[in-house]
């Protein structure tokens, strides 16, 4: 079985570097893309909306990570492509895809909040409308599977992807989701995956156990563990990336109070030391 090749792209989720990433300051975007570069990785993910509340804007952006040194390759997220009106489906593949061109992204995430579904071919209908915009912009698509919304799993992911059968369609894999996703991980499954439908890692673990009295959508924004400090099998995992040839975008999203609180620099640290241990 062939090793997984050594990382080239460490893509920091700049959300989890905050304890509020909804509403951020100019001091503390800043703060944090510091920290990012300064830790050692490639490039980093800014979610577009936080730009306005610390009163920057793309150009701006574009400015600071060219002085650090970094890059901005995964845009995240298209959350209305299942909408109903269609033209306001459009607007945001719009001001996304202007977003990420400008950011030189080559990959724009997508994923549904909604808890169930339409008919699979309509979802795959409009998931297949949504990756010839981004194929115009010159972007591939990865559709996030979240497990407690109508895409729970990889396996509802694949299907919408071979349906819509659009060729530059992917998945992206996030440990926390992969270990909680209904009936647990499949590896069988991502053994059957080509490898270049595989593009972006999203590196994060999780308790065996979800906590009590906390539900999935709150454990996943503040309770997820650094890489390596949970249950998630990354051997497993890294020997099946390996397997199938894939070379994606490694992203480590270690949503987490605990280390959000110890500030960006001690965070960015932290993970990034997490991340090459499990990588190795």
């Amino acid at each position: 079985m062939a090793e997984a090749s050594p990382p080239q792209e460490l893509v920091m989720s700049l959300a989890t570097l905050s304890v509020n990433p909804f509403e951020l300051t100019l001091d503390e975007l800043d703060a944090s893309l510091e920290a990012t570069a300064s830790a050692g990785y490639t490039g980093i993910s800014v979610w577009p909306f936080v730009l306005g509340g610390a009163g920057v804007d793309t150009p701006w952006l574009v400015d600071r990570l060219a002085g650090l040194g970094l890059t901005h390759p995964v845009t995240e997220a298209a959350f209305g492509w299942l909408n109903p009106d269609r033209d306001a489906a459009a607007a945001e593949m719009a001001n996304l895809c202007e977003f990420a061109t400008a950011m030189g992204s080559r990959e724009l995430v997508a994923v549904t909040m909604e808890p169930s579904l339409p008919a699979m071919d309509e979802a795959a209908a409009c998931f297949a409308t949504m990756c010839r915009a981004a194929a115009d912009a010159g972007l591939q698509v990865s559709i996030e599977f979240l497990p407690w919304t109508g895409i729970p799993d990889l396996a509802t992911a694949w299907e919408l992807l071979q349906r819509a059968d659009a060729d530059n369609s992917g998945i992206m894999v996030d440990t926390w989701h992969w270990y909680r996703q209904p009936g647990g991980p499949n590896p069988d499954l991502l053994r059957r995956i080509p490898g270049d439908r595989l593009r972006v890692v999203q590196l994060c673990d999780a308790t065996a156990e979800p906590p009590d009295a906390v539900d999935l959508a709150t454990e996943t924004m503040t309770s997820r563990l650094a890489p390596g400090d949970g249950a998630v099998d990354f051997a497993e995992v890294m020997g099946i990336l390996g397997h199938v040839g894939a070379a994606p975008i490694w992203f480590p999203e270690v949503f987490s109070a605990p280390l959000a609180a110890t500030g960006p620099q001690a965070m960015a640290t932290r993970v990034m030391a997490a991340t090459r241990s499990v990588l190795a």
